[in-house]
């Protein structure tokens, strides 16, 4: 008897508890109310506003940069990222040349009749 009482109350409690919790707006002074309701206009940039016709650099150095920025490729690209991970641990110092020799592994396809 005295169980059921005691959680009955405790229900009681916690719905109490939970009705008087509100998820609304938060206590704010009337100062504070003025500000949150209020928009704020503030200062941005668009595309259109940027001027892109200066660069930073001579040409020769920008001429530069973009040489350097591409690599040439003597063979095929390989694919580390999706390469079948060797089972040995990546700490050995083998691990790296049987990843590369798992990304660069060639197979053929059966031809179509």
């Amino acid at each position: 008897m005295k169980k059921t009482i005691l959680l009955a109350v405790a229900v009681a409690g916690m719905f109490t508890l939970a009705a008087s919790a509100q998820a609304g707006e938060p206590l704010h002074s009337p100062k504070g109310q003025e500000q949150a309701n209020s928009l704020r206009k503030v200062p941005g940039t668009t595309p259109d506003m940027i001027d892109r016709s200066v660069k930073a650099g001579s040409p020769k150095a920008i001429e530069l940069a973009n040489s350097l920025r591409k690599v040439p490729s003597t063979g095929n690209s390989i694919d580390l990222a999706h390469a079948p991970r060797p089972t040995m641990s990546p700490k050995d110092p083998r691990y790296e040349v049987a990843l590369r020799e798992n990304a660069t592994k060639s197979f053929q396809v059966a031809p179509l009749k």
